[in-house]
């Protein structure tokens, strides 16, 4: 096998094996971005299911107190009760918004049923409230307070469900989100536990024996979350946001509510008179459960910034995993290139060069070097006995092109294939000697491309180039036979009209300003870039047969033309001793 295929098939092993490596970084790291943001997206929902779930619990507050007023409710009560109402269907809209933009729609219609749920309690609700109050009966109470209680559970499958995309997504919050969601039920039990009170406060009776072994069970359920919050919460490592948020639930529900707890509890199980109304109680109790609110909160936050700090980790190694694979890549390819084309390539073609030498045939070509290295020297090495060779051949013929070629060089501008300064200043001191010998005129255009600097640097030197190329196409087009032309500097040119007088010059210069302004150079946008050029005109009537006079004049009414505003032709006055000097 030749050595460059055997290196092309290295070449494309070690590319696929990068590929596949940096295929299974970069695949690593996606998921972690998608993972983290997953997470982000379900901490959201939990978080407004779990509002939602507040606000059900919140919005029974003003209910139970509304539940103890008689007819007409208080304004202040029923205004407490529409704004609950209100929060509650915000929170409820919120939530069904978020899981409708979702494939699954299994969570949106339990949301659904929810709603459907509270409506009908809160029919229920107002009902009873439309009741005197001598009418409203124990039963009548119980069933509208815990009509309420009832669209709590309908909201857990939605929450569970946010809580185990989450914890999916980024298992290392665990411990947050249970401690969030172990915060909310015991919220949500607080409430249950002060709307078991409703009914025995607003009829003013002892408690039922029903009524006592709810309050008992809702009782031991809040001691056991208070044991399972105590267990997750007192670590040492816990952070001090989160040790001040428990330490407020204990100081204000655990201490003070607990205290109005038992006290109503102990004239529940006495004679019944409570010494309060519904809304009192509920004005006493529902503001020492925000401390447990605040504590669901700074959960929810810490593990929002666990998975916001994720996220913001997968993606910057995602991106550094992606520019430092796009950079192995590129080096790769690099190096795979610079053998293929700066030695196999190379190698093979000098190898069929010396082999032709040898049998004394130059006709072989040879690579050109791309870098000054090793095989440069051999390339090079190679054609110097190739030129060697030759010059022994045809030495004098070489001598003689290598002459015409360095005086045409010499005489022609590189870049427009008009003739140079120098070319054109040799041949216009004989075009004037020969109008000194034979009395004809002579007429010498200066011209200048105009904003020439700004068209460089807008569109580049490689723009510029082709404008001043596209100008001496322009000036070719309106030569005449025996005119000389020639690029006299930068994007200045100048021509030198042969048996012409300053009429004829003017409009020989005018032909040159239209067909430049008609001259079309590309542009990166759809169309083309057109230029102008300001134009001045001297002639020998005025300036006589000196180049320097003919050049000077008409380059001082090319600049007043440039100051006349561009894109015009201006002749050069006779001088004021004109007059004495006619013939």
């Amino acid at each position: 096998m030749q050595l460059s295929r055997l290196l092309q098939l290295l070449g494309v092993l070690v590319l696929v094996a990068t590929v596949v490596l940096v295929g299974r970084m970069a695949t690593t790291e996606w998921q972690s971005v998608h993972n983290a943001s997953a997470s982000l997206r379900a901490l959201d929902q939990l978080q407004q299911g779990l509002v939602a779930v507040e606000m059900v619990s919140r919005e029974r507050g003003p209910t139970n107190a509304a539940l103890g007023d008689g007819l007409p409710a208080a304004p202040e009560r029923a205004e407490a009760l529409r704004a609950a109402r209100q929060r509650t269907d915000r929170a409820f809209a919120e939530l069904l918004q978020s899981w409708q933009t979702l494939p699954d729609a299994g969570e949106a219609g339990r949301v659904r049923q929810a709603g459907l749920a509270l409506a009908e309690a809160r029919a229920t609700v107002d009902r009873t409230l439309a009741l005197p109050k001598a009418q409203r009966t124990p039963e009548a109470i119980r069933h509208a307070v815990y009509g309420m209680v009832a669209v709590v559970p309908l909201l857990a499958p939605v929450t569970n469900a946010s809580a185990r995309a989450s914890l999916r997504a980024y298992p290392a919050l665990g411990d947050d989100v249970h401690g969030a969601r172990l915060a909310a039920e015991l919220r949500e039990s607080a409430g249950l536990l002060g709307s078991h009170f409703t009914a025995g406060v607003v009829t003013g009776r002892p408690f039922s024996a029903a009524e006592r072994r709810a309050i008992d069970e809702t009782r031991g359920r809040i001691a056991l979350l208070q044991s399972l919050l105590e267990l997750r919460l007192r670590l040492p490592q816990a952070p001090q946001a989160v040790a001040q948020a428990w330490g407020a639930v204990n100081t204000r529900y655990f201490g003070a509510a607990y205290q109005l707890v038992d006290s109503v509890l102990l004239r529940g199980e006495g004679d019944g008179r409570y010494g309060m109304t519904a809304a009192e109680f509920a004005a006493q109790y529902v503001p020492d459960m925000n401390p447990i609110l605040a504590l669901r909160d700074v959960l929810l936050a810490q593990a929002r910034e666990k998975a916001a700090a994720e996220h913001r980790r997968a993606v910057r190694v995602l991106a550094w995993v992606m520019a430092g694979s796009s950079g192995l890549l590129v080096a790769l390819g690099g190096a795979l290139y610079m053998i293929q084309y700066r030695v196999l390539r190379p190698l093979e073609k000098t190898t069929r060069a010396l082999k032709a030498l040898a049998r004394d045939d130059l006709r072989a070509p040879l690579p050109e070097p791309v870098a000054q290295d090793e095989m440069a020297a051999v390339i090079g090495a190679v054609r110097s006995l190739q030129a060697q060779t030759q010059q022994r051949r045809d030495l004098e013929r070489e001598r003689d092109q290598l002459i015409g070629q360095l005086k045409q060089q010499s005489e022609t501008d590189f870049l427009t294939g008009l003739p140079n300064r120098r070319a054109f200043i040799a041949a216009a001191q004989g075009l004037l000697g020969a109008a000194s010998r034979q009395g004809f005129g002579v007429a010498v255009v200066v011209m200048d491309i105009d904003w020439f600097k700004q068209l460089n640097d807008n569109l580049g030197h490689a723009a510029g180039d082709q404008a001043l190329q596209a100008v001496a196409g322009a000036v070719r087009t309106q030569l005449r036979e025996g005119d000389l032309a020639a690029r006299f500097g930068g994007e200045e040119f100048v021509v030198m009209l042969a048996g012409c007088d300053s009429a004829q010059g003017l409009r020989f210069a005018e032909r040159l300003r239209e067909a430049v302004a008609r001259a079309e150079i590309p542009a990166p946008s759809a169309q083309g870039v057109r230029m102008t050029a300001s134009l001045g005109v001297a002639d020998s009537a005025t300036a006589g047969l000196s180049l320097d006079a003919l050049i000077s004049a008409a380059d001082a009414a090319m600049y007043q033309a440039k100051q006349a505003g561009r894109n015009r032709v201006a002749a050069a006055p006779a001088p004021a001793f004109s007059a004495s000097l006619a013939c």
